[in-house]
């Protein structure tokens, strides 16, 4: 146990996600995948991955999610010159300044909005533009490192766990489910806002709990993008201000699908007649915008990136920024994020396994045949064994969307409900959850510190759900 324990200490996220891989590997070679159709499982075979692949599993997965690696990479550039900038430099230590002695108040607002934007808007990745500004105020706060996750990445679980009409995962589930039966986001969704709202108060329950038994020689959080004090009395702080109040309208104005989820049309038809401006014979405004842009409440991380740039750009004019220090500032704020990617691509490299071998199909139509019907418990079973491979949320909705529909029948809205919750809590644990391997690199969090503190919350949260799904199926 020693020597396991000692293999740990230094690379333990590395060496998780390895194990991670490792598994679902040896799992390639003794679970056969199969064919769901129509409630029937029909074996097709092992596809066991071997040495060659899995280099190729790392380069496939990467293609696959090489929208929210840019947009991640950007997010580390943006930071990385932001942070010197001596209007935000300002900004920051006044609002820690002002927050000093107000610790849990600040960490029980910056979770509350983190989990609410996670769990309304349509993006997950586009809701991180936030946490390096909250990690900066909680450095000045000097709170620790558990401290500042459990508010900054942590937060973003919890909107994952309570997704009401957001979270791309949740949609795409929802789509393939179509092919099945007629669903849409808007079905339980005050059920969903019920989840988020427990998950909240309990969570907040052992934050304000740790908070309450943190010791000051716990280790303070390490902010890859240190804010310095400044000097300079003279730094106007109000366009600083002003630049991150429209990359936070943007975003929400972009990120919350309007049409789909509340029948708001506005925003298509000012797209439609703003696109349509002609000088002449030609639409002068469609050709700057580009032919890929596409109206608020529609938008990709490529969209908010190009705003986020552009933002940026003005800044650094704004504040006379020299051009080598953008160049090195960038370079540098670059060079901080490149351990959480390296982590991040040998997870999404699990997702190319499983592409290649849904093996996760078989195993859970074995538990959910395990009895006949509708059983929650062995449908969470079920969801937490998809949730902790699956990686992409809507990846479960194609794999299992035959499950769903032809075995939990008249509990088909409350299947949906149990997996959506139950990824959501996994993703709190699991090695392969991207969130939390990024806040702990991040943060630079050991991967056992960090299950030592949240189990509790973890395990209580499972008995709620557990029984709030039992209530539902049989009362």
């Amino acid at each position: 146990m020693k020597k396991i324990k000692s293999m740990f200490e230094k690379h333990d996220l590395f060496k998780i996600v390895l194990l991670a891989v490792l598994i679902t590997i040896v799992f390639t070679w003794i679970i056969p995948y199969g064919q769901i159709a129509s409630g029937t499982y029909t074996k097709v075979g092992l596809a066991r991955q071997g040495l060659s692949d899995i280099l190729l599993a790392g380069v496939y997965g990467g293609s696959l999610f090489i929208q929210q690696i840019i947009f991640i990479v950007f997010i580390g550039l943006f930071y990385g010159i932001l942070s010197h900038i001596s209007g935000y430099k300002a900004l920051v230590n006044k609002i820690a300044d002002k927050l000093k002695g107000k610790e849990k108040l600040f960490v029980i607002v910056s979770t509350l909005l983190v989990a609410l934007l996670t769990s309304i808007l349509s993006q997950v990745y586009v809701v991180l533009i936030f946490i390096p500004f909250i990690i900066n105020i909680a450095s000045r706060l000097k709170l620790d490192k558990i401290t500042t996750f459990l508010c900054s990445f942590g937060a973003m679980i919890v909107g994952v766990l309570g997704a009401t009409y957001g979270t791309d995962g949740l949609t795409s589930f929802i789509y393939y489910l179509n092919y099945y039966q007629s669903v849409t986001i808007v079905d339980e969704v005050a059920i969903r806002f019920g989840m988020l709202a427990l998950a909240f108060v309990l969570y907040t329950f052992f934050t304000l709990q740790h908070m309450n038994k943190v010791s000051k020689k716990e280790e303070k959080v390490e902010d890859i993008y240190v804010v310095e004090d400044e000097k300079s009395k003279k730094v106007k702080v109000w366009p600083m201000i002003v630049f991150l109040s429209i990359i936070a309208i943007c975003t929400i104005l972009g990120y919350v699908n309007w049409s789909e989820n509340f029948n708001i049309e506005i925003f298509n038809d000012f797209h439609t007649w703003l696109t349509g401006l002609k000088i002449g014979e030609y639409t002068v405004v469609s050709y700057i915008l580009g032919a890929n842009a596409t109206a608020l409440g529609a938008w990709d991380l490529y969209t908010i990136t190009v705003i986020m740039a552009l933002v940026l750009l003005v800044a650094v004019i704004v504040y006379r920024v020299k051009f080598d220090e953008i160049i090195e500032n960038a370079l540098e704020g670059i060079k901080n994020i490149v351990k959480p990617i390296l982590l991040l691509l040998m997870i999404y490299s699990i997702f190319a396994f499983l592409y290649w071998n849904p093996f996760t199909g078989t195993i859970c139509n074995w538990i959910t045949h395990f009895a006949d019907g509708f059983n929650p418990f062995l449908a969470s079973l079920s969801a937490i064994v998809s949730s902790f491979f699956h990686i992409d949320f809507g990846y479960t909705g194609f794999v299992l969307g035959d499950i769903l529909s032809t075995t939990y029948g008249e509990f088909f809205n409350l299947g949906i409900l149990i997996y959506s919750t139950m990824n959501g809590l996994v993703q709190f644990v699991a090695p392969t959850s991207v969130l939390l391997i990024f806040g702990l690199s991040y943060l630079n969090i050991p991967y056992k510190n960090w299950i030592k503190h949240i189990w509790k919350f973890a395990l209580c949260m499972l008995a709620f759900l557990v029984i709030i799904f039992a209530l539902l199926a049989y009362v």
